[in-house]
């Protein structure tokens, strides 16, 4: 093979280059270091949530309200946090207005410890305990945690609704309500408090915020755009001069070797024709789907790499032995 020229070299180095500065951009480094550490912490009901405890969290940046939660089977394992240092809640469903219809979980913590119990919302501002209206509290566990930052609480209940009174969780969206306030008494109204509203799925997380927190955000800044443009144009210049290079040999090169190259260069189209359709058809569904930006983003550049690597591949590993094919059918003496 021939030796790679300085511009293919360069191309190389440098979309190299710009590819790590794009993945620090993204903190992927941190990210898939705490991917392979990090194991899922046990559940425990201590009031606190742990690092890596919980499979989703969502936190509105308006109120600093914290809902983490974990599907376990038949079971939810939910924990709600805010700055206030009185009663906090979360509920579940309702149709509305306001809170009215909400299956919610409330609860303060004291000197005796944490209070939690089960409540429905009665009316658009209020909610009583569902033992109160013919339900029943199907808490399974729970407990919390007060200090000088605020209050969390932690409990455990079942997907399924036992009564009229609760809301099932099933998948799809669901309406998440969070509140708090000062106020330990738990039929006292937040005005003073904290409150926010959510429609989550609670099967698979809350969306990606935008512009950062996942992997690849769907809006991505300035800088970060100029670093993906060049690095695919440098990378493209480059592995096209590697893949020209290698498909072209050397100039005397044995006719084994000249077939076994063109062996393998079949073997490379065809995979890449195989991504090439991959990448069309995740693109199609994706675009009937909704999926985000980025997601039809990858897989359209995905399919475009793979044609280019058709294109060069088949231009240098064929088109050349069949124009000498052709030369020596007209009986034109070599």
């Amino acid at each position: 093979m021939r030796r790679l020229d300085r511009l293919t070299w360069a191309a190389l180095g440098a979309g190299t280059l710009l590819f790590v500065l794009l993945a620090l951009t993204f903190h992927l480094p941190q990210r898939l270091v705490s991917l392979v550490g990090s194991r899922p912490a046990a559940h425990r009901l201590d009031g606190r949530i742990a690092p890596g405890e919980y499979q989703f969290e969502y936190q509105d940046p308006a109120s600093k309200l914290v809902f983490a939660w974990s599907i376990v089977g038949d079971q939810l394992y939910g924990a709600v946090s805010s700055p206030d240092t009185g009663w906090v809640a979360v509920g579940f469903g309702g149709g509305g207005p306001l809170m009215y219809g909400s299956d919610i979980v409330i609860g303060d913590v004291d000197a005796h410890g944490a209070h939690v119990e089960e409540d429905w919302a009665n009316t658009p501002t209020s909610h009583v305990p569902e033992a109160a209206v013919g339900g029943h509290d199907d808490l399974l566990g729970s407990a919390g945690l007060k200090t000088a930052s605020g209050t969390t609480i932690e409990f455990v209940r079942p997907l399924a609704a036992h009564d009229t009174t609760q809301e099932a969780i099933v998948a799809g969206q669901t309406r998440v309500l969070m509140a708090s306030t000062e106020s330990s008494d738990l039929t006292a109204y937040h005005v003073e408090g904290h409150k926010a509203v959510a429609l989550l799925n609670l099967f698979a997380g809350p969306p990606a915020p935008a512009g950062g927190g996942a992997a690849l955000p769907d809006h991505l800044t300035d800088v970060q755009i100029m670093l993906a443009a060049w690095m695919a144009v440098l990378l493209l210049i480059g592995l096209h001069g590697v893949a020209a290079r290698w498909a072209e040999g050397g100039a005397e090169e044995p006719a084994d070797v000249s077939r076994e190259r063109t062996g393998v260069a079949v073997a490379l189209i065809v995979v890449l024709m195989l991504l090439e359709l991959a990448a069309l058809v995740a693109f199609a569904v994706g675009i009937a789907l909704g999926w985000p930006v980025w997601q039809l983003g990858v897989s359209l550049a995905a399919g475009l790499l793979a044609l280019a690597g058709i294109v060069v591949l088949y231009s240098r590993a064929f088109v050349r032995w069949e124009a000498v094919r052709v030369e020596r059918d007209d009986g034109i003496p070599w």
